[in-house]
């Protein structure tokens, strides 16, 4: 089907592009009778508007661009439905970008996000990126960037993500008061602040609890289910079995827990704690013990922080927003 421009509506109604353009604007200057007639006609000829031009004159493009690291996650998953719905009430469009884990990739959706002229970003770092340097194309630029989940604080940009460091200090005080001791831990990547703060909250709960931080009991395993069930096998080799692991992500978890499946080994008797929860958690045999995140007040809160800085015309300081957690046990997830 043809693209249906301006000047065609123009031409079957005998106005000119100018009145056409200004009447489907609600354009003080044109007749109601005129809109009336203009629109009646741009839908019957099944007209789009292209929202790319419409951004050049007005330097408003009404859309955010989100990218983040994965999207076969359900941690991610539920933080962009949290966007969406923000976005829908807010009357803006969504372009989406998945890193992969990689920092040019991710480098390479905020250039093409720029060129359209998306007025905001939201962005969860990729496990690669090591240094906000990785953003500093935006700065200049009249685009906002709001941080989430993972990014960098003390950075020039406003960051949101749940009490990382206090989350997993009291997730694994949780086990500790249930009687584990010998509770082990597949940290994120270092690297990324998240992954640091997770296992300082770790060591930080079991010296209160007077038990050792044995650093055989610390593998460094990263984010994914493979970086679980690699690092639950190096965990087996250099420490042996423990009673309890505490995974920096749900997918970690469940990585880990396939080891266990693959090398007959009973997860009845190795409790899981995960950073991060799963809606399918409770059709597992053994289901985690889950420190909940709020995933979709996350990606809400976040879309509503970034609308807030685009429309402040006086600029908004750079924060760092805190969302709190809480400890989902096992007869929570039925």
């Amino acid at each position: 089907m043809k693209n249906v421009r301006l000047k065609d509506i123009a031409k079957r109604l005998d106005l000119t592009k100018v009145s056409v353009s200004k009447a489907l604007r609600d354009h003080s200057d044109i007749s109601e009778e005129t809109k009336k007639r203009v629109k009646e006609m741009a839908q019957k000829m099944g007209y789009r508007p292209n929202l790319v031009a419409r951004s050049l004159t007005s330097k408003k493009s009404q859309t955010v661009g989100v990218i983040v690291p994965k999207i076969a996650h359900s941690f991610f998953s539920s933080v962009i439905e949290g966007i969406y719905q923000a976005a829908l009430e807010s009357e803006y469009e969504v372009i989406l970008g998945v890193s992969m884990e990689d920092d040019k990739l991710e480098r390479k959706h905020i250039e093409s996000m720029l060129d359209m002229r998306v007025e905001g970003l939201l962005i969860s770092v990729s496990e690669k990126t090591g240094s906000v340097e990785n953003f500093d194309l935006v700065k200049g630029m009249d685009t906002q960037l709001v941080f989430f989940d993972r990014g960098f604080t003390g950075s020039d940009y406003t960051y949101l993500k749940v009490e990382d460091r206090g989350g997993a200090r009291k997730g694994v005080r949780h086990m500790t008061e249930q009687g584990y001791e010998k509770i082990a831990h597949l940290s994120g990547y270092l690297s990324v602040e998240i992954g640091k703060d997770r296992r300082l909250g770790y060591e930080e709960a079991m010296s209160a609890a007077g038990l050792e931080v044995d650093r055989n009991a610390i593998v460094e395993a990263g984010f994914s289910e493979d970086d679980g069930y690699k690092g639950f096998a190096k965990l087996m080799e250099q420490y042996g079995k423990p009673e309890a692991v505490f995974c920096a992500t749900y997918p970690v978890g469940l990585g880990a827990l396939q080891y266990m499946k693959d090398h007959d080994m009973d997860p009845a008797e190795i409790a899981i704690l995960a950073f991060g929860s799963s809606e399918f958690n409770q059709y597992l045999a053994h289901p985690f013990i889950c420190i909940d995140q709020s995933t979709f007040e996350m990606g809400y809160s976040a879309f509503e922080r970034l609308i807030m800085e685009i429309e402040s015309e006086d600029g908004v300081p750079p924060e760092l927003i805190s969302l709190q957690t809480r400890i989902l046990n096992k007869e929570d997830m039925v």
